[in-house]
């Protein structure tokens, strides 16, 4: 069964979508900010500590997630705005089908009337 595509837009509130953006980027911003500090907080490895045999793997893992999180934490704020400029095209484009529907009625009242002259 085909998917109506102009149903399902039709259903989404995007009053609530337009609304909720701003706090969507504002949140990813927030997220990559608060990783990027938690990383840079971290105590560089000088060497000087001793850790035993059966740790070091321990340590490179927890580096290469720290680095996965960066990378998932900037993915994030991409697609936050991302989202933003979608939802403000979608916003844009549903007031120009709105001033579309106007002045369709408009013409089709005009033809009308002149038809009935």
């Amino acid at each position: 069964m085909p998917i109506n595509w102009i149903a399902a837009v039709k259903l989404i509130p995007w009053a609530d979508v337009v609304q909720a953006t701003p706090t969507v980027v504002r949140g990813a911003k927030d997220l990559w900010s608060r990783t990027k500090k938690s990383t840079a907080a971290r105590p560089k490895d000088d060497g000087m500590t001793v850790v035993p045999d059966s740790l070091p793997h321990l340590s490179a893992r927890v580096g290469q997630l720290e680095s996965e999180q960066l990378e998932a934490s900037a993915l994030i704020t991409a697609l936050a705005e991302q989202n933003a400029q979608l939802v403000a095209a979608l916003d844009n484009l549903r007031t120009k089908i709105k001033i579309l529907q106007a002045l369709g009625i408009l013409l089709t009242l005009g033809g009308i009337a002149l038809y009935l002259r």
